[in-house]
Formats: structure tokens, sequence, C-alpha cells
């Protein structure tokens, strides 16, 4: 969102002025601070005072912004420590699942591309102990419940744990 407060500050002042950085500095610290209508507010302000070619790409904006206002509560998104930019999700899942699906020449079944991100992922994570600890406990628990043996081998595949992650 923080692309829309230099878009928009770039109709009102030049682009590498010190005034434009200045002003996406407030208005930054504004929306991280749970101000959003505040933002919204002098931004429609400042439209109104626009010539046409400004006025217009400030109302797209605005627009954009007042639409997804109520998603936008960035004071309590940064208290939780969540990310606010999507990069780091891209770049998440290029590295998770991109390095390891795009490769020439592979198809994927949704069933069998699932278990393998989720081996991915633990491969990611390094926690390949964990898991070895958890499937053994697992399936220990199952054994015990049905009170016969699991065959590891079989003829016909079974359907895919999903073990609560989906």
């Amino acid at each position: 969102m923080v692309e829309y407060l230099w878009e928009a500050g770039a109709c009102l002042y030049r682009e590498g002025s010190a005034e434009l950085t200045a002003w996406v500095a407030v208005q930054k610290a504004a929306l991280y601070d749970g101000r959003v209508a505040a933002v919204s507010g002098e931004r429609a302000k400042q439209l109104a005072a626009q010539q046409s070619c400004a006025r217009e790409r400030l109302s797209r904006i605005q627009d954009y912004r007042t639409k997804r206002q109520a998603k936008r509560d960035y004071k309590r998104l940064r208290e939780l420590d969540w990310e606010l930019g999507s990069g780091a999700g891209e770049g998440a899942v290029r590295y998770v699942s991109a390095q390891r699906f795009d490769c020439g020449g592979m198809r994927w079944g949704k069933e069998r591309a699932e278990a393998l991100l989720q081996l991915r992922c633990i491969e990611v994570n390094n926690d390949w102990e964990a898991f070895i600890t958890f499937l053994h406990d697992h399936t220990q628990t199952q054994t015990q419940e049905q009170h016969k043996n699991l065959l590891i081998k079989c003829a016909e595949p079974a359907p895919l744990p999903t073990y609560g992650l989906t």
C-alpha cells in the first residue's frame, strides 16, 4: 500500500523532492499508527485542490484505497508482527514450491503435489526429526486403536493422510 502513497505524492510534489519524501513519511506513519481514515481524508482534501490530470490519478488511488480501508488495520498487523508487504510471501512461494515444482517436463496431480509440498516444507524447515517422531507416534497410536498392525507395503495406494494440514 505504501507504493500508492508514493504515487499519490507524485501528483502533489516533484519526483525525488524532499517535500515528497517528507509527505510520504508522514502519511506512512499515520497508516502504521492505525489512522487510515485520517490518511484518506488528507488525500480527499488534496484531491479537491488538484488540476485535471493529477485529479484523475488521485481519484483512482483514492477509490482503490477506500475500497480496501477495512483491510488495512496496519497498527494491529504490526503489533502481531505480520508482514505488511507481499514480497516476503512471494519469496517464500518461490523458494519453497517453485524450486521443486517448476522444473521442465514435470506434471503433478493435486494430491501428490500437496504431499510433496508438505515434505518440501519439512525439508526447508529442517524438521525431519520432529516429523519422523510425529509419524511414528501417530502410527503407533493408530495400530493400538485398531488392534492390528498396519501394512506399509500394499498393492493399492491408500489416500494420503492430511494430519490436519488441509
